[in-house]
């Protein structure tokens, strides 16, 4: 059973191992308060510190945080990424909903054949699941 829900994402973000200052463009699988998964096409060692930029959000929005496993997935490799700090743990919960909007713009294309922006998605969003996505992180 995990500890912290985790949420999907298909948002684009930028990896930089700190140690090595090597910059990797990844596509992040899921994130949760404690961290996040993303999908890179080069192994990082455990253990590495790395820094995390979201280009998509309309903040400049960067976060630290440490490798803390890696495998490999279809010819690439996901890495499990723990945030370092309170700070970063409480900007994931924006993170998670911006991941939460955009699931959301795609089911709806899919499933009512409407094509949303990105912000017509937030409204709509906002006004209909924002309240209760802030309730249940309010007990964490």
């Amino acid at each position: 059973m995990r500890e912290y829900l985790r949420h999907p994402s298909n948002i684009p973000v930028e990896v930089e191992v700190v140690e090595r200052r090597e910059r990797r463009s990844a596509q992040a699988c899921d994130v949760s308060i404690a961290g996040l998964c993303c999908e890179v096409d080069k192994p990082v060692q455990p253990g590495s510190d790395v820094t995390f930029k979201v280009p998509s959000l309309s903040v400049d929005y960067t976060g630290h945080g440490r490798v803390v496993w890696c495998k490999p997935s279809a010819g690439r490799y996901q890495l499990g990424i723990e945030f370092c700090s309170g700070r970063d743990a409480y900007r994931a919960r924006m993170v998670e909903q911006i991941c939460q909007i955009e699931d959301y713009r795609c089911r709806v294309a899919e499933c009512e054949g409407r094509s949303l922006d990105g912000e017509e998605a937030a409204a709509e969003w906002i006004s209909r699941f924002a309240a209760t996505f802030h309730q249940r992180f309010a007990a964490q």
